[in-house]
C-alpha cells in the first residue's frame, strides 16, 4: 500500500513554491521535486518519503530564504500531524 497526501495550496503558497530556482544544492533539489509534484489544478501530491525529507530540512537546517518558500505547506502538514496524533492517542 502506498499513501499519498494531497495538499491544496493557496495562491500565495503555490507562488512561493513555484518560483524559479538557481543552484544545485539539496534544498533546491527538494524544491524541484515538490514543484514536479504539483498537478495542473495546483494540488501538491506528497508521499511519506517526501514529507520526511521536508522535515529533515526544516529541523536540520533552520530558517532561511529557501525554507520560507515552504511555510504554507508546513502549516498544512502540521495540521495533518496534529490530527494523526489525536487518532493515535
Amino acid at each position: 500500500m502506498t499513501i499519498t497526501i494531497r495538499v491544496e495550496l493557496g495562491p500565495e503558497a503555490l507562488n512561493a513554491l513555484m518560483r524559479p530556482l538557481a543552484g544545485q544544492g539539496g534544498f533546491q533539489s527538494l524544491l524541484r521535486s515538490l514543484q514536479q509534484g504539483v498537478d495542473p489544478s495546483g494540488v501538491l501530491i506528497l508521499t511519506p518519503d517526501v514529507v520526511e525529507r521536508i522535515a529533515r530540512y526544516v529541523h536540520g537546517y533552520g530558517r532561511g530564504g529557501f525554507q520560507g518558500r515552504l511555510d504554507g505547506l508546513l502549516i498544512e502538514l502540521t495540521k495533518l500531524a496534529r490530527a494523526l496524533e489525536r487518532i493515535a492517542a
